[in-house]
C-alpha cells in the first residue's frame, strides 16, 4: 500500500510537470513563439514544434493519468525529457552560439545547471515510475485465472 502511494505521488508530478510546462506555453504562446523561433532548429521544423510540443507535453499527461495508459505515457514522458535534458546538457556546454529557454511558467527563470539537475531528477522518478508499473503489471497478469 505504501509503495503504491509513493508511486501514484511520482505519477502525479510527472502529470503536474508536463500540464504546467505545456498550459504555461499556451497561456503565454506569443512568448513561447518567439523562444521557438530563435531555437537552433531548421525553419520547417519551428512552426510544427511551436504549436506541437505544448499540446504533446498535455496529450502525455493526459495518458498517464488512467491506469491502462499510464505506462505507454511514461514511456513518451522518459523520451521527451532525455530530448529535453540533451538539449539543456547541449546549451550548458556552451554548444550553441544562443540558446534561448523556450521552457513555460517559472521554469525559464532557472539557470541551465539548475534545469538539468532538476530534468535529471523527473528522469530518475520516470524510471522508477516504469520500473514500479512494470512490475505490478507481471504481477497482476501472473495471477489472473486462465481465460479472465
Amino acid at each position: 500500500m505504501k509503495k503504491e502511494l509513493i508511486y501514484e505521488l511520482i505519477t502525479g508530478l510527472l502529470v503536474l510537470l508536463f500540464l504546467y510546462t505545456g498550459l504555461s506555453k499556451l497561456l503565454d504562446f506569443k512568448n513561447f513563439e518567439v523562444s521557438m523561433l530563435f531555437q537552433h532548429l531548421p525553419a520547417w521544423l519551428t512552426i510544427p514544434m511551436t504549436y506541437g510540443l505544448p499540446l504533446s507535453e498535455i496529450a502525455v499527461a493526459a495518458l498517464m493519468i488512467p491506469d491502462k495508459s499510464r505506462l505507454p505515457g511514461s514511456y513518451v514522458f522518459l523520451i521527451m525529457m532525455t530530448a529535453f535534458t540533451l538539449y539543456v546538457g547541449a546549451a550548458l556546454l556552451h554548444l550553441f552560439p544562443r540558446a534561448p529557454c523556450a521552457c513555460g511558467g517559472m521554469l525559464k527563470s532557472l539557470g541551465w545547471g539548475q534545469h538539468f539537475v532538476l530534468n535529471l531528477l523527473f528522469i530518475i522518478l520516470a524510471v522508477i515510475s516504469i520500473r514500479y508499473y512494470r512490475t505490478k503489471r507481471k504481477l497482476t497478469t501472473k495471477h489472473k485465472p486462465f481465460g479472465a
